[in-house]
């Protein structure tokens, strides 16, 4: 009988190798989580109390996030209105793959973990694939955003660059506020 759970039960080796393989994965998903989340976090360390409304998440989406208010001050043509709608589908399109592309290399990940022959180069080789092609993805998406900003006229372009200054001074001052506070904690 002793025998028996010998061979059953694993042994302390493959256990000490499971529990690396573990943590070399949950290390690289986290890390990747964080990547994401800290790269697409607009608001920053100041966010604003309260539910955004869905214009303004829509807006957010975007690789030029343009708020409503300041696309109606553009008074866009029908053809920069024709581009922008197609911006804004590419982005969105892009979004889709990325979240459905994500959700697919998580399972893998979990697959790969049920397995007995798990190769962290495997995972290394599929974050790289991912991660080139959201970068060939996110490039087509930006010539479409380049697209739209060239077609617009001297005056659009003004009140563009004004309202990105005005979110980047936002974001300064709530970066302020959110630093005071903690100072004071």
């Amino acid at each position: 009988m002793n025998k028996q759970n010998e061979t059953t039960a694993p042994s302390k080796s493959n256990r000490r190798i499971r529990s690396i393989i573990a943590g070399l994965i949950i290390a690289s998903v986290a890390g990747s989580g964080i990547a994401y989340a800290s790269k697409h976090d607009s608001e920053g360390c100041g966010r604003k109390e309260g539910k955004e409304t869905k214009h303004e998440m829509r807006d957010k989406q975007n690789m030029l996030p343009l708020s409503s208010k300041v696309i109606d001050q553009l008074q866009l043509n029908d053809t920069q209105k024709i581009v922008l709608s197609e911006a804004q589908a590419a982005t969105q399109t892009m979004r889709q793959e990325m979240r459905t592309n994500m959700h697919a290399a998580k399972e893998a990940r979990k697959g790969a973990l049920n397995s007995d022959t798990f190769d962290p180069r495997a995972l290394f080789t599929q974050q790289d694939a991912m991660a080139t092609q959201a970068l060939a993805a996110r490039k087509t998406v930006q010539k479409q955003w380049l697209t739209f900003w060239d077609g617009l006229t001297d005056q659009q372009k003004t009140v563009v660059s004004q309202y990105m200054q005005s979110k980047k001074d936002s974001h300064k001052d709530s970066h302020k506020e959110s630093r005071k506070h903690q100072d004071n904690s």
